[in-house]
């Protein structure tokens, strides 16, 4: 697999007053998830106005710190839904206006279409040779949904910004509960649900003729770390080479396991000849420094040993990784000192220490990374990312919006002024000094 390397940013444009889950009727209805990548919600990410105010242009600021990646979190497919077609058309726009800016998207399948919710996978499996018509008809219906919302129509493929499908996300500690289910889906279930939504992808696209989309699912820490011996396994492993239910132990960390065991036989990608050219393992890491970097010259160089710690990740890989979530937390971003330090951590542990990396490995496997995130998820009270919220400029009407089972009435939502954050001394913003470190490279 050929790759450029990903400058990215993860995007989630929260304001300060939004605390889901809300209800998936009525007037808080377009807010049932975190998709704010549609239409409803170009005030946040486009360009233009309403006649009255402008909009804050994120895609465009994102484009002109010379990201060239954007990763997001939820997509509802059948948003902009037309009956005559079966397609939902809402995040057309996004998708135009990313690529207008040089930029490409990681497009998620949310943990929701993994879970046990009566529309989802409503308590099965699929079978074992994760055949189309082996998932529920919801599960079938919604991957085909997900092809529809990121075709382009004037060419009858995927849509040239799309990067690649990220399935689920921190699968390993996110035991589902609360994705329209409250018990916890297995680590099997869990398992075997993204391979069929890997294996399906890409047969459909296929099939389709629809051009070529990566796969990947994000891990939350990949088992890194630990003092046990003999590592029995990893995430990574368990996608790329499956499991024995029963004999495979679950890999550390991993979250909703009973037994410590899978509970089910899935054979793995390695099975498909198309595994290297399609797929890519991704992580969520909050390393920085000399430890970030040895953390990847292990999954460049690895070595056998029978200490944890060591072994990350389980065993050489021939496929690229991508780092989908790396950052610092400032403590209390109204302080400078907090805001100084932030800086100083991501562009010279980070940022810069992945350059100098990248520069001396040009054999490397790392195919970029993603810092997160562009501004902060206000409601829980997270203070990461390289801007913070303030106050609201401005209401916007999200407009009634057509989905599937039908229309969510149109609602305001507030629009929120975004400060960089900057170092005091110099009143360089960590977005200016991010460019400048891409832009040398």
């Amino acid at each position: 697999m050929s790759f450029s390397t990903k400058y990215g940013i993860c995007y989630s444009p929260t304001w300060t007053t939004w605390a889901p889950p809300y209800s998936n009727t009525g007037a808080n209805a377009q807010f049932s998830d975190a998709d704010f990548f549609n239409e409803s919600f170009q005030a946040l990410w486009n360009t233009g106005s309403d006649g009255t105010n402008t909009y804050r242009d994120d895609l465009g600021t994102i484009g002109g710190a010379s990201f060239n990646l954007v990763r997001v979190y939820d997509w509802g497919p059948t948003r902009g839904w037309n009956s005559a077609t079966s397609v939902g058309q809402a995040h057309l726009d996004f998708l135009n206006y990313a690529s207008a800016n040089n930029l490409q998207v990681i497009v998620p399948i949310s943990n929701y279409f993994l879970s046990d919710d009566t529309y989802a996978w409503a308590g099965q499996d699929p079978t074992s040779d994760y055949a189309l018509d082996g998932a529920p008809a919801d599960i079938q219906t919604a991957l085909q949904q997900f092809l529809g919302s990121v075709t382009d129509p004037d060419t009858g493929r995927i849509h040239s910004a799309v990067h690649s499908f990220s399935v689920g996300n921190e699968i390993d500690i996110n035991t589902l509960v609360g994705q329209g289910v409250s018990g916890v889906v297995s680590p099997a279930s869990r398992l075997g649900r993204i391979i069929w939504w890997f294996v399906n992808l890409q047969a459909q696209i296929t099939a389709n003729n629809l051009g070529k989309v990566l796969l990947t699912s994000p891990i939350s820490n990949a088992d890194q770390g630990g003092s046990g011996t003999n590592p029995p396994s990893y995430w990574f492993q368990a996608f790329v080479n499956g499991v024995t239910g029963g004999v495979t132990p679950l890999p550390q960390g991993t979250q909703g396991g009973t037994s410590g065991t899978f509970s089910a036989n899935w054979f793995g990608l390695n099975d498909f000849s198309w595994y290297t050219e399609w797929y890519y393992n991704s992580v969520n890491i909050y390393q920085t420094g000399s430890g970030l970097l040895a953390t990847v010259g292990q999954y460049d160089n690895w070595q056998v040993n029978t200490a944890n710690n060591i072994n990350w990740p389980g065993q050489q890989f021939d496929v690229p990784l991508l780092l989908t979530e790396i950052g610092v937390e400032r403590a209390t971003p109204s302080n400078s000192n907090n805001q100084d330090a932030q800086f100083t951590a991501v562009t010279q542990q980070i940022a810069q220490a992945i350059e100098n990396y990248l520069n001396g490995n040009p054999n490397t496997l790392l195919a970029g990374y993603c810092i997160y995130e562009f501004n902060d998820e206000a409601y829980l009270n997270a203070n990461w990312g390289i801007f913070m919220s303030g106050a609201p400029l401005y209401e916007e009407a999200t407009g009634t919006t057509q989905v599937s089972y039908g229309p969510w009435p149109s609602t305001l939502y507030p629009v929120d002024q975004l400060s960089p954050v900057t170092y005091s001394t110099t009143s360089v913003t960590l977005s200016a000094a991010l460019a400048k470190i891409f832009t040398s490279s």
